[in-house]
């Protein structure tokens, strides 16, 4: 399991948040299940939606197990992304709390099981994977300029995925996206337009991905070192992507790209060193033509 709190390193660090776009309307209710409008349901997939602000989470408190798509809005000024993790039963958010204000390793209780990551500000993406009945708690764990995590301002919530007699199958992806020790590997050239991209976890470490749209003349390392340090113009515009998925893990994500050059990287902190695993090459630059 990766280390939880890596501030300053995860996706969590590319706080390009508020530089982006400016002051976004409120977040509608949870209540409403559509994936966004770009984005066709995929078959057998039971919809919610988690809609972010700053800093909290409005989504439902339970949802049935089985093939899952998360609409994922930020309505937010800053950066957010849903990090879940299924926990042991009886365990709640206060214990994934207790544990951020301790610090040290992450407890055995807590697996990271994958979300969407962080798309900018005002704009949404849709994750699909296979929960298992049991208890989980959603959480962010992007930090504030110069500030704590956004867990630790109430950005967490419980979530119970209950016994479920539904059959379902895999999604139909059109492409594969292979994350192992230390690289990001897709199974065709990726094109412009909308996909249902699979993402696989190959190594022996959990990984995540985040993408970014670079702006011109902009490298995968300017947006790496402005996620360190956000000072001055974003070298890039957040797109999403996910967050930890253990090794073995499959999981799917919608995406509308435009012709561009991306950026494609993980932040999750390696086991061996603590560096992040693009320092070790896990940083990838795809042009999409």
């Amino acid at each position: 399991m990766s280390r939880l709190p890596r501030v300053a390193l995860a996706v969590a660090a590319t706080v390009v948040s508020a530089t982006l776009l400016g002051a976004q309307p409120a977040a509608p209710s949870a209540a409403k299940s559509a994936v966004p409008a770009r984005f066709a349901a995929l078959p057998g997939a039971n919809v919610i939606s988690v809609v972010a602000s700053d800093y909290a989470f409005d989504m439902p408190a339970s949802v049935p197990a089985g093939l899952t798509t998360i609409r994922f809005s930020n309505k937010g000024k800053e950066l957010h992304h849903v990090y879940l993790v299924k926990v042991e039963k009886g365990k709640k958010p206060d214990d994934v709390l207790a544990f951020f204000k301790a610090g040290g390793p992450p407890p055995k209780w807590m697996k990271p099981v994958g979300g969407p990551n962080a798309p900018a500000p005002g704009d949404e993406t849709a994750f699909t994977s296979n929960l298992e009945a049991g208890d989980y708690v959603a959480l962010c764990v992007i930090p504030s300029p110069g500030g704590p995590p956004h867990v630790m301002k109430g950005m967490i919530k419980a979530l119970t995925v209950t016994p479920s007699a539904r059959k379902t199958t895999a999604p139909v992806a059109d492409v594969t996206l292979t994350l192992s020790d230390y690289d990001l590997a897709f199974s065709k050239p990726l094109a412009p337009g909308k996909h249902v991209i699979a993402v696989r976890n190959t190594g022996k470490q959990p990984h995540e991905f985040f993408m970014a749209m670079l702006m011109p003349g902009k490298s995968p390392m300017d947006m790496a070192k402005f996620a360190e340090n956000p000072v001055g113009a974003p070298p890039g515009k957040p797109m999403g992507g996910i967050t930890d998925i253990v090794p073995g893990d499959v999981v799917y994500l919608q995406v509308d790209v435009p012709k561009g050059e991306f950026a494609f990287m993980c932040f999750t902190p390696d086991m061996k060193d603590g560096k992040p695993h693009l320092a070790h090459g896990m940083i990838k630059q795809v042009s999409v033509k």
